[in-house]
């Protein structure tokens, strides 16, 4: 009696599937780019352009209504909500 051939799994590594992290020039880089345009365009210019592509956001309300509502937060929103967190140096905030 013959046994069936057993079958091979092709396993990968789940760090496979993580994004790449950028190197330290990269993350430089970066940083230069992003004051160069903090430096040279409006508020309302630089938000456009560090959002391009972004979708937004749904979020819960934070009460526990029944209804089911969601409610999109918008980035000048968001800014005006004075969050204690959000006052660090943008220039060193992680990316």
């Amino acid at each position: 009696m013959e046994t069936p051939p057993r079958l091979k799994i092709e396993r990968t590594s789940s760090i496979e599937e993580e994004p790449r992290t950028l190197t330290f020039d990269q993350l430089r880089y970066a940083r230069e780019a992003a004051l160069y345009v903090l430096s040279t365009k409006t508020m309302e210019e630089a938000i456009e352009i560090f959002t391009e592509g972004l979708k937004p956001v749904l979020s819960k309300r934070d009460n526990m209504d029944s209804d089911d509502d969601a409610q999109m937060l918008d980035c000048v929103e968001v800014e005006h909500l004075n969050l204690p967190f959000l006052e660090r140096d943008i220039i060193s905030a992680p990316f």
